[in-house]
């Protein structure tokens, strides 16, 4: 065989090659599509929601369904350190046009005193969060709490005693973060909620602080973390608390997941 010959013949190989690995891909491609778009009709049928976006023109296959909102939106997180733990936490607020429009969209669907799938979304006070088993948890809500900062907005609680709490209150007095926390963790003090100091992390570009107390006796831990948004003059203030005798380690992801990924909508 002449070189010429070679050549043409490694050619066509390599061509066969690539149109092979396209069918492939584009083959995979609708694999996903039909998956998901199965995944949409079993969801819708038995009364949940749905929703399955095919940009065709850049070949991405975008997917909105029962799964942690924060996870698909891809917020900014930092990470608070205390005990050997490590906890990653969201910052700030959701601000982008479109992903509000969406996550409007879905609260409309819902309702404050439960669960949305993976999701707790409060259209009404403006926030949200994951739920990795909604089924092992309850939801407690008090409307109140968005006018009355002594009462809890939302507790969110298991059958070991875990719980949540989400309280707001109004910072028309133009603090920041850091002043907004050691106002609180003062108080906190005063009234023998806290006993020691917290190991506090603050973003102040998203105006986010994220604080852990550990126990030195039983290495249980609490967190407390702290959002203020200064378009809306308010501030929300979430703390998450276990029994570290009672609380089994999956509940224990569960309910720093939910304080970790807490999140405010912007308005």
């Amino acid at each position: 065989m002449s070189d010429l010959d070679k050549h043409t013949d490694n050619s066509l190989q390599i061509e066969k090659q690539k149109t092979l690995r396209l069918l492939m891909i584009l083959g995979s491609g609708l694999i996903v599509a039909g998956v998901a778009l199965f995944i949409l009709f079993q969801s819708t049928s038995g009364g949940g929601s749905g929703k399955v976006d095919i940009d065709l023109t850049s070949g991405k296959v975008s997917l909105s369904l029962e799964k942690p909102i924060v996870d698909q939106v891809k917020l900014n997180t930092s990470s608070a350190s205390s005990g050997g733990n490590t906890v990653q936490f969201t910052e700030g607020k959701i601000q982008s046009a479109d992903t509000i429009r969406e996550i409007e969209s879905i609260a409309a669907r819902t309702s404050p005193t439960s669960f949305s799938g993976q999701n707790y979304i409060n259209n009404e006070a403006g926030f949200l969060f994951s739920v990795l088993n909604p089924i092992n948890w309850q939801v407690q809500y008090d409307s109140n709490g968005l006018y009355n900062p002594a009462m809890s907005l939302l507790r969110v609680y298991n059958a070991e005693g875990s719980h949540l709490n989400v309280n707001f209150s109004n910072t028309s007095g133009g603090l920041n973060i850091q002043q907004f926390v050691d106002m609180n963790i003062q108080a906190s003090f005063q009234s023998g909620i806290l006993m020691q100091m917290p190991e506090i992390t603050y973003d102040y570009a998203s105006q986010t602080a994220f604080a852990i107390v550990t126990n030195p006796m039983t290495q249980g831990q609490s967190y407390m973390k702290f959002i203020i948004d200064q378009k809306g003059d308010r501030a929300v203030v979430a703390s998450a608390n276990y029994n570290n005798m009672l609380s089994s380690p999956g509940a224990i992801q569960e309910l720093t997941n939910m304080i970790a990924t807490l999140t405010l909508i912007d308005r």
